[in-house]
């Protein structure tokens, strides 16, 4: 088996185990949450295995979701159970029971705009689902933090422009 990377929580420790997050449908402070009690089926999606934890072999995807958590960490982690193929994802992309923190990789990931982009092509090119922007368990705190971080690099991003058209 290949290495395998999960990204999120910041600041864990080797030996550290991670464990499912919760539904989505019993967080009164989660819109995400309200919505799905509200609306039920046609909500916003979660995870279709919302006991399992995600792992996958590519690095660069495991540091998307630790972005998405807001300078989170890429762990290199061993799975507690059975590894199972996702049928969400990516192939190379796995769930099982729990993880075990083997070490960390990077810390308090933030993507450039280069490094996102190259996200993206690899997603395509893998011929995946599209890339969603927040993970499926995504709390009130993680899509503030979203919001802020896809403003600053459209400001970026804006900036180079003007400076190529002078």
């Amino acid at each position: 088996m290949s290495v395998l990377y999960h990204g999120g929580v910041p600041d864990l420790k080797p030996g550290d185990i991670i464990e499912p997050g919760h539904s989505r449908d019993n967080y009164d402070d989660c819109p995400i949450c309200r919505a799905r009690r509200e609306k039920g089926a046609s909500a916003i999606e979660g995870t279709g295995h919302q006991e399992q934890v995600y792992c996958t072999t590519m690095r660069d995807y495991a540091a998307e979701y630790a972005a998405i958590y807001g300078k989170g960490d890429v762990y290199q982690v061993r799975p507690i159970g059975d590894l199972i193929e996702s049928d969400e994802d990516f192939e190379g992309c796995y769930r099982c029971d729990r993880l075990q923190i083997v070490r960390t990789v990077e810390k308090h990931v933030v993507l450039t705009p280069k490094r996102r982009r190259k996200i993206i092509r690899l997603m395509q090119r893998l011929g995946g689902p599209c890339l969603n922007p927040l993970p499926r368990n995504a709390t009130p705190e993680m899509i503030e933090r979203w919001a802020a971080r896809e403003y600053a690099d459209m400001r970026h991003i804006m900036r180079e422009a003007e400076r190529s058209i002078k």
